[in-house]
């Protein structure tokens, strides 16, 4: 595949996200940024594909749930473009002007790559400027291609930490975005409270296992320090 320069290509997996992708496709294929939208149903059970099919994006369709990893994987793979822009499914109040500082500071060379900050994150996150488990960033393919960050399609919730450890450790310059009136929806809004609850807790146990949490919370700090020190140019 020949991939085209210094343009983008958005890759959103998506499982039973039919009441929400909408308000994202609407707002990101109308975006002259964007060359390339690719939506990957992650076998949902509900109408997903149908909605997506109203947008003119690529849809591809996983035939069980194989889970955001694998799929995100998918996305990525099948993108032309040399930088690849990773949305969550589930954003409101998304935009052109959050996609736009998203993508601005990587296509000016700024920065290799950029993550976003919403609105209903946690306090201390918001304190520190740096959303580790953020799903909105723009990352060119060729880092993406690194097999540690796929490494553990097992872990649901382990494609963000192990993403950050590979870039981290290719020393990437990086900053925040923050998404000024964005938030994603919360688990406990999905499934319920209890189901909700008892998810956030699997997501943190998930991660300890991708990523040890002593090397968790210094990506925190690490990052922090390199967005202090790469929002200021």
């Amino acid at each position: 595949m020949k991939i085209m320069k210094n343009k983008i290509s958005v890759v959103i997996a998506a499982y039973n996200e039919a009441t929400r992708i909408a308000n994202v496709l609407k707002v990101v294929v109308n975006n002259p940024l964007i060359d390339e939208v690719i939506v990957v149903n992650d076998g949902s059970a509900d109408n997903t594909s149908e909605i997506v099919k109203k947008f003119d994006v690529t849809l591809i369709e996983n035939t069980k749930n194989m889970g955001k990893t694998l799929s995100v994987k998918r996305g990525v793979e099948a993108a032309k473009n040399d930088l690849i822009m990773l949305l969550d499914a589930d954003l409101h109040g998304l935009t052109k002007e959050s996609l736009d500082e998203l993508a601005n500071p990587v296509l000016s060379g700024q920065v290799d790559w950029t993550l976003s900050l919403r609105d209903n994150t946690f306090t201390i996150i918001k304190i520190l400027k740096v959303d580790c488990l953020s799903g909105e960033r723009v990352v060119p393919k060729s880092l993406l291609m690194d097999p540690l960050i796929w490494s553990r399609p097992d872990i649901g919730y382990a494609l963000e930490s192990l993403m950050n450890k590979s870039l981290l450790a290719k020393n990437k310059t990086f900053k925040t975005v923050h998404f000024k009136n964005v938030i994603n929806v919360v688990k406990a809004d999905k499934v319920g409270f209890i189901k909700g609850w008892y998810a956030d807790i699997k997501m943190d146990a998930q991660i300890s296992k991708a990523v040890p949490l002593h090397e968790f919370f210094g990506q925190f700090i690490q990052m922090s320090l390199l967005n202090k020190k790469y929002s200021k140019r």
